[in-house]
């Protein structure tokens, strides 16, 4: 079928109620809704966006008003949720964007859409590359304003600093770009209710721990499970990694459930709790937008800690590069608490050098200086 661009705020449903939220709206926070919708039916499917919200909901496709982006097999069976990459404060690695959409792949992925302060988030659709641009599909209707992303969003910077997160699909396997020499070629992914990679050895940590990440920017962290304001340990970013400290299998069950609460411990080390309606497991995320100029702000980190700035960097027993000494393959963006002396920031970014570092998990590992950025 041809295509047909479709737009969140559109009348025809724009004031429907998002997924099982209470009064958020698709014209006002649908952004991801309506892309996924594009992406689906780009690849043969037909629904608009008030039926791909009642068949999500249907196919247990939210937490609440966040969408859980890796259901789209449900209503689009030929359509899998391939891989996600979360780029917040760095870089977004464009050579994998580029690689999958040569694939055929499409890319869903989150901005900043005002340069006012804060992050209002918004989701879009890439599908073809553009010189040093991209040809999108914005789902909030701007006809006056440029079709691509850095005409659009220029504001923020050049492609790779306008993006934040980026979610491709396909019907395929997803391409990846080109080994270097300094990773392995990245993982499989599963298009299953996962998006844990599957290799030998592990590619994360975190298998049997559930690791979870706030829905909201500044999220509270607390001493104690119950809100007051003289129990704030600290406001934890968005992208933040925390580990559920409470049983994992009966935690899981409480994801997104109000009045519950989860004991963590973030990439610190420091412990508390956190709303459970706050946050989305990091294994089957639930998305969305939201504004956070009004948020409260993220603490600045006390410790230093780094994010890997490639996909698949090793952390090995030893600084050194042999098979012996692999621990694991750590995904682009994985936050990393250095444990060694102060003068480690002097090693960020610089070849041969390598960093004593430790994984939210508690494992610890050396990885290449080279491979990772300040976070």
């Amino acid at each position: 079928m041809a295509f047909t661009q479709l737009y969140q705020n559109d009348p025809r449903w724009e004031n429907k109620i998002m997924g099982n939220g209470r009064t958020e709206t698709i014209g006002k926070l649908g952004c991801l809704v309506t892309s996924l919708t594009m992406i689906g039916n780009h690849f043969g499917g037909n629904e608009t966006v008030a039926s791909f919200n009642d068949k999500m909901k249907q196919n247990e496709g939210f937490q609440g008003p966040w969408v859980r982006a890796f259901r789209i097999n449900a209503i689009f069976p030929n359509v899998s949720y391939q891989k996600r990459i979360e780029c917040d404060k760095q870089d977004a690695p464009l050579d994998e964007l580029d690689a999958a959409l040569a694939g055929g792949s499409l890319a869903t992925v989150r901005v900043d859409y005002s340069p006012a302060a804060g992050i209002q988030s918004h989701w879009i659709v890439l599908h073809q590359k553009d010189g040093d641009d991209y040809q999108m599909w914005d789902p909030y209707n701007s006809p006056e304003k440029p079709p691509t992303l850095v005409g659009r969003f220029g504001f923020a910077g050049n492609a790779a600093q306008i993006i934040q997160e980026m979610i491709f699909f396909g019907t395929g396997t997803l391409k990846e770009p080109k080994a270097t020499s300094v990773s392995k070629p990245a993982p499989a992914t599963t298009t299953t209710t996962t998006t844990t990679a599957v290799s030998t050895p592990a590619d994360s940590d975190d298998s049997e721990s559930l690791i979870v990440s706030p829905t909201v920017n500044g999220l509270t962290l607390r001493d104690q499970p119950r809100i007051s304001g003289s129990n704030v340990l600290k406001y934890l970013p968005q992208s933040s990694k925390l580990v559920v400290l409470n049983d994992a299998d009966t935690a899981r069950t409480k994801v997104g459930k109000r009045n519950n609460w989860f004991h963590v411990r973030e990439i610190e080390g420091k412990e508390g709790y956190v709303a459970a309606w706050y946050v989305t497991a990091v294994s089957d995320p639930a998305l969305g937008s939201h504004k956070t100029s009004q948020a409260n702000k993220p603490s600045s980190p006390s410790k230093l800690v780094v994010k890997t700035s490639a996909a698949s960097v090793s952390l090995r027993t030893e600084p050194r590069i042999a098979s012996s000494t692999l621990i694991s393959y750590l995904n682009f963006g994985t936050e990393l608490l250095v444990i060694e002396e102060d003068s480690a920031a002097s090693k960020i970014g610089q070849q041969g050098q390598w960093l004593n570092v430790q994984t939210v998990t508690g494992r610890k590992g050396y990885v290449a200086a080279w491979l990772v950025t300040k976070a």
